[in-house]
């Protein structure tokens, strides 16, 4: 995997999700509804730059089997942080992209990721690391959405 185009895709997507949030703070209050109405808007800001990012992958094939998300974690800014595992399976080396949701304890979407695992060896296993794009609290769960192997 390189570096350097996760963190492209990661800084796109971080991109579209603070943008409506600064646009929302300039413009609203700070009461409780304008603070859910701005988080609604992250989520799906998130949830729409992931998809644009898995819709440029040309030539995927699903493999959602392939790839397992581990117990998240908090890092030191307060994000939440999944291990994923992704088993090629195939004859080939590969590259994935895979779309990771985090979810609260009541199963609500809270934030969604695309990551590039690249370069994958046939019939080996990648690790790879999802970030949330924001602190998240409580019981968070990492789920994968889609994984495409191209």
């Amino acid at each position: 995997m390189t570096g350097r185009r996760t963190r492209t895709i990661c800084a796109a997507s971080l991109m579209a999700v603070l943008a409506p949030v600064a646009a929302g703070c300039s413009q609203e209050g700070g009461t409780p509804s304008a603070a859910v109405s701005r988080a609604s808007a992250a989520v799906a800001s998130a949830t729409a730059s992931a998809r644009a990012q898995l819709d440029k992958v040309k030539g995927g094939i699903n493999v959602k089997g392939e790839v397992k998300a581990g117990a998240v974690s908090t890092d030191r800014n307060g994000r939440a942080v999944a291990p994923i595992t992704v088993t090629n399976t195939s004859r080939d080396t590969a590259d994935y992209a895979v779309e990771v949701t985090f979810r609260n304890a009541k199963g609500d979407l809270v934030d969604a990721t695309v990551l590039t695992v690249r370069s994958v060896r046939p019939r080996t296993a990648a690790k790879a690391v999802a970030r949330s794009h924001r602190k998240l609290t409580g019981k968070i769960t990492a789920r994968i959405g889609t994984a495409l192997r191209y």
